[in-house]
């Protein structure tokens, strides 16, 4: 074999390897879009099965909620928040985004001096850039796994992110937490 066949067949043999050694490539699922013009975003929510949404206003301010339906495991919910008057800078980010969780965190059965032990961690979601951080709650009398977000698109107005499900189940919804975090983007 010449030297030109022989660096062809190699390429071929390496270029046949990186397609079986490529990562797999994610499933598409179905998607409900969802365009809420009163927090100014456009939400993303499982549809296989349909989740269940409503847009809240038991807080005094426009909530979107998606939730898990009835024969779903584990159960969850997955709540959205905006300030769309708002405009934060980001160099304020980080002290906006932990007092914001250590805050609602109480909401979840966080004494003060649990919530004030919070240290949220950077993330980032799509377009949005901020900090998370997750704990154990109780709501209704059930044990939690809480996870809250709270960052902006640059230059954007701020964006809480919320998702909990029954204690010990977060890990089981890492990807539907992908699929609805990263694809959040602004009306």
């Amino acid at each position: 074999m010449n030297r030109r066949h022989h660096l062809a067949a190699l390429a071929a043999l390496v270029l046949g390897a990186r397609g079986v050694l490529a990562e797999p490539k994610r499933a598409l699922r179905q998607m409900q879009i969802h365009k809420v013009r009163e927090l100014g975003l456009e939400i993303w929510v499982e549809n296989q099965p349909p989740w269940n949404t409503t847009l809240s206003t038991q807080t005094g301010r426009p909530t979107f909620v998606a939730q898990s339906p009835d024969a779903y495991h584990p159960p969850t919910v997955m709540t959205y928040m905006s300030w769309p008057g708002a405009n934060s800078p980001d160099s304020t980010l980080s002290t906006m985004a932990t007092t914001a969780i250590r805050g609602a965190s109480q909401n979840f059965g966080l004494t003060l001096g649990q919530a004030r032990a919070l240290q949220p961690v950077r993330a980032e979601y799509g377009v949005l850039r901020g900090f998370e951080a997750a704990f154990d709650g109780t709501g209704q009398g059930q044990a939690l796994d809480v996870m809250m977000f709270v960052g902006q698109a640059p230059g954007k107005f701020p964006v809480v992110l919320n998702i909990y499900t029954m204690r010990g189940k977060m890990g089981s919804l890492t990807e539907h937490r992908r699929r609805a975090w990263t694809r959040i983007s602004y009306l």
